[in-house]
């Protein structure tokens, strides 16, 4: 026994390491999960007031636990991998302190209500030894804040009471929250008070085809009026290859030259801009009246004929005005696919809003439904309101957005289904090193 017991015969205990393997969570662990009343574990890692890492022994598994219902202060990060250290937000490190002396290595039950949209992190409600709901003992002792997202939760009516209790306390995050509401009424009174009266933005609209959207959300548009003209040159420069059909092989491509391309969808010949020579015969360029890009054989260019380069390039660049996308990839990619979606082929409305560097930040607007693309894809949770944007002659449609935004994110749209998006934290837990 014990010691002296043939250890040939013990039993192997295999630990699932769910925040290393996250593919597994969604569709193995989280549906039970989600139907039970609540699950015991053991809280192994505490990375900051609200994230942790918990053992689950019925399940083996090790996974990443957030806090459900609240906004914790980010703690400061010590230089791992690498990466330098980092300064914490106001009150992190006490929020850290706080949920690791009251959890760390102790028994917990945790009830598990759903996934970060990476599917990385579960969510949900912790109870420490004494069945303390640490969501709420955090907000009581303003650590953090109640989220929008509890709202819909059984437990939204504790988290609200303990963070009126902590205000009236003044407690932490909230030991200026007085000060702050008078300072926030100042500077509004002082807005009324301003003498400076805003300019009239300007609303110019127009008609535009979209033809190309890229992805950082610029897009190449035709302007509708030209578009007979565009047609009548394509038709033109057709029928000049027809007519005298160019050598295969004798054009020699150079960096910058405008020529003319065979584009690989229909076969049919397009102006285009030459943007680099690669090894191999493959040919990067840009088609200067449509705004698309490819890589070609050079075999599929010819030289332009001299009567086709007075024309100026058919496709403008835009960019859309006020928005941004979101960091997150995936999220970034369903951004432009619903632009593309809303836009491509479209016959729109534009309005030059601003101009950067040169750079044409517009407004479009569907003439069919006389609603702004640029709002309805924040609405959507597609895209978010600009925060740092000012220019009191387009105020009001910098409410407009921001507004937008503050829907989807009270409806759970898009991006927001799951709250605000947080950065992957999983250097806390010593796995960048």
């Amino acid at each position: 026994k014990g010691l002296h017991s043939n250890k040939d015969d013990a039993p192997t205990h295999r630990i699932n390491d769910l925040t290393m393997d996250h593919s597994r969570i969604k569709h193995q662990y989280l549906p039970s999960w989600q139907r039970a009343l609540r699950t015991e574990a053991i809280v192994e890692f505490v990375a900051s007031g609200s994230r942790f890492r918990i053992y689950c022994p019925k399940d083996s598994c090790l996974v990443t636990f957030l806090l459900a219902g609240i906004s914790c202060p980010r703690s400061s990060r010590p230089a791992l991998g690498g990466v330098p250290a980092q300064e914490g937000e106001p009150f992190g490190d006490e929020a850290l302190h706080f949920s690791r002396d009251r959890i760390l290595q102790r028994d917990v039950s945790v009830k598990i209500e759903t996934t970060d949209k990476a599917a990385t992190s579960v969510i949900g409600w912790l109870w420490t030894e004494n069945n303390v709901n640490l969501s709420v003992a955090l907000v009581e002792e303003g650590l953090a804040s109640v989220h929008f997202t509890a709202e819909k939760t059984e437990h939204y009516r504790a988290l609200t009471e303990a963070e009126s209790r902590a205000k009236a306390k003044r407690k932490n995050i909230w030991k200026d929250y007085v000060e702050k509401v008078e300072d926030e009424n100042k500077e509004n009174e002082d807005e009324k008070e301003d003498p400076t009266a805003p300019a009239d933005r300007k609303v110019n609209y127009e008609k535009v085809v979209v033809t190309e959207v890229t992805p950082e959300l610029h897009f190449y548009a035709q302007h509708a009026d030209q578009g007979a003209k565009l047609e009548e040159l394509m038709t033109k420069l057709r029928q000049e290859f027809r007519a005298m059909p160019p050598v295969t092989g004798s054009y020699n491509p150079k960096r910058g030259d405008l020529c003319a391309a065979k584009f690989s969808e229909d076969n049919e010949w397009y102006r285009a801009k030459i943007e680099k020579v690669e090894k191999g015969g493959n040919v990067s360029i840009f088609y200067v009246d449509y705004g698309n890009r490819e890589t070609v054989p050079s075999t599929r260019l010819a030289m332009l004929p001299p009567a086709f380069l007075s024309d100026k390039p058919y496709a403008h660049e835009y960019t859309l005005a006020l928005v941004m996308l979101p960091t997150d990839e995936e999220d970034k990619n369903d951004a432009i696919k619903a632009f593309a979606q809303d836009t491509l082929n479209k016959t729109l409305q534009l309005n030059v809003e601003y101009r950067i560097s040169g750079a044409e930040h517009v407004t479009l607007v569907d003439p069919a439904n006389k609603s702004d693309v640029g709002k309805d894809l924040i609405n959507d949770g597609f895209l978010i309101a600009e925060k740092n944007k000012k220019d009191r002659r387009l105020q009001k449609l910098i409410n407009d957005y921001k507004e937008a935004e503050q829907s989807a994110r009270k409806n759970r749209n898009g991006i927001w289904q799951y709250g605000d998006s947080t950065d992957d934290q999983a250097g806390e837990f010593g796995l960048n090193r």
